[in-house]
């Protein structure tokens, strides 16, 4: 039967309805937790809704529901029937998200009842039609069923199963297609790390795309109880009551989460593997985790919205690697699914190369060997390869080469050595003095190590001075600051503390917001 399924992303997960039925799928936020059997049941409920709706092979579908098992449910339910979920940014401003919406133009707006109070700020969902979801459905139709679904089903790799829209880096929102191809490309680069254990592996996550995959490998996904908006505000004691009680044996969340997890643990845990990315991990978090949790084997992803995964390490190899701070950041040797490459960026000048096409042959002549500082860019069938009606961000942040392959360009400013990746800074923070470049990665590893400051950012201003912005509870002697950054090679002009924490993202709360900073 599932040979003969429509597409190869349903084949692993019809696998765990099959073979797994009486299997925990999903404990919800309250702690109810669902067997492979009643999850399909509930996926078929959702279908059910979707198509007296007039869902179709297709459809567009604004989806506004916070991570749940009903959230899976209606997930699963749209790419049976070869429909695009929609995904904004919850921390978008809400003119930007008036115009996305207005731009897709979705088929169907599926709202929680609690959120749909808000959306009366969003006048661009007010004329669309509308599911509100007050709890998932089982199926009351029992001529449906989802192997005839998938087997009727017919889906190329190119349709879009979800859409994206992230403000980024910019701030301009960009959709980033997610096709039915790369969600399973994906779920396969991820199998290594997520493979099915024996007992199965309960998977406490924060992530929407990560809970797919775990499903499609027949394992068990703790949702988090907490507010998934305010993790930086979570109460850690809450989050350990609930990894404890439901024998959570892996972790697969935000930096952000993880520090709350590390806030209150103790020996008394099923934890057995940790896996953290989507956005920077500061050293202070790998020193931590690896002090207080040593039996828990701990690995760090890199990657984006566009390309997750790029690198997989350790916490071991990222603690070995802190001999030599200035080297960059370590994230590890590339997986073997994706190619990376370093593209030279000083054939304009800094403050233009942000905005600069890459065609084809100017990618030829940009690639830098091993050793040399560029821009990363990378390719491989779990790396996006289009924006969402966005000719403008396609040709910025997109490179197609001489055969016709899609290269991404991450920002990231980074090289190779001896196979493995080093960060050293964003395009957007390339600093320049006189004939030479300056990135911040390495020097605030090199001063986070040396003075236990973890919350600070080196910085050129508009006036071209150096400036290394700090807070901190403790004092220091900001001459010896000055002395270990002048020894280090890198210029200072100025060391300002600051009254209070330095700008992070509203998402993660980790990368550095420099606006205020460079002025």
């Amino acid at each position: 039967m599932i040979e003969s399924l429509s597409h190869p992303v349903f084949h692993d997960l019809q696998y765990s309805f099959e073979h797994y039925a009486d299997r925990i799928a999903v404990i919800d936020k309250d702690g109810c937790k669902y067997t492979y059997a009643e999850f399909e049941q509930f996926i078929l409920g959702a279908y059910q809704n979707l198509l007296e709706k007039g869902i179709k092979k297709g459809s567009k579908v604004l989806v506004a529901v916070p991570m749940s098992m009903e959230l899976y449910a209606i997930l699963e339910a749209l790419f049976a029937f070869g429909a695009t979920a929609i995904f904004l940014d919850p921390w978008m401003k809400g003119k930007k998200m008036g115009s996305v919406i207005n731009q897709v133009k979705p088929d169907l707006f599926i709202v929680t009842k609690k959120l749909s109070r808000i959306t009366w700020l969003l006048p661009a969902t007010w004329a669309l039609d509308k599911w509100k979801v007050n709890g998932a459905t089982k199926n009351s139709d029992q001529s449906l069923e989802l192997a005839s679904i998938y087997k009727a089903l017919d889906v190329k790799d190119e349709d879009n199963a979800l859409i994206t829209f992230t403000s980024g880096t910019s701030g301009e929102p960009k959709g980033a297609n997610r096709t039915f191809s790369f969600l399973y490309a994906q779920a396969e680069t991820l199998k290594a790390h997520l493979g099915t254990n024996a007992p199965p592996s309960i998977d406490y996550t924060n992530f929407p795309i990560v809970g797919l995959a775990a499903f499609a490998l027949g394992n068990s996904v703790a949702i988090p109880q907490i507010n998934l908006m305010k993790l930086h505000q979570s109460n850690s004691q809450e989050v350990i009551e609930q990894i404890t009680k439901q024998e959570v044996d892996r972790l697969i969340v935000s930096p952000s989460l993880l520090r709350k997890v590390l806030e209150t643990i103790s020996n008394n845990h099923s934890i057995k593997t940790v896996m953290t990315g989507g956005a920077p991990i500061s050293i202070q978090l790998v020193k931590t985790a690896l002090e207080k949790c040593p039996t828990i084997y701990f690995e760090a992803i890199y990657g984006s919205t566009e390309a997750e995964p790029i690198c997989i390490t350790t916490f071991t190899e990222i603690n070995n690697q802190l001999e030599q701070p200035l080297k960059g950041v370590y994230v590890g040797a590339p997986v073997k699914e994706v190619q990376v490459k370093i593209v030279d960026y000083t054939l304009e000048k800094p403050s233009d190369y942000k905005d600069g096409i890459i065609d084809a042959n100017d990618f030829i002549k940009r690639q830098l060997p091993p050793g040399y500082i560029g821009e990363i860019v990378v390719t491989g069938d779990h790396v996006n390869k289009n924006y969402y009606k966005n000719p403008k961000a396609f040709k910025l942040n997109k490179i197609v080469d001489k055969d016709g392959e899609i290269w991404h360009r991450t920002g990231d400013i980074g090289y190779l050595e001896e196979d493995v990746l080093y960060l050293v800074g964003r395009d957007h923070r390339i600093m320049h003095d006189t004939d030479k470049d300056y990135h911040p990665y390495p020097i605030e590893q090199f001063l986070e190590l040396k003075f236990g400051i973890s919350d600070l950012g080196y910085i050129q201003n508009i006036d071209g001075d150096f400036c290394l912005f700090y807070f901190s509870h403790k004092d220091f002697d900001e001459s010896e600051i000055k002395l270990a950054i002048e020894g280090s090679s890198y210029p200072i002009d100025k060391i300002i503390k600051t009254k209070k924490p330095l700008r992070r993202d509203a998402r993660h709360k980790s990368k550095l917001q420099i606006e205020d900073l460079v002025l």
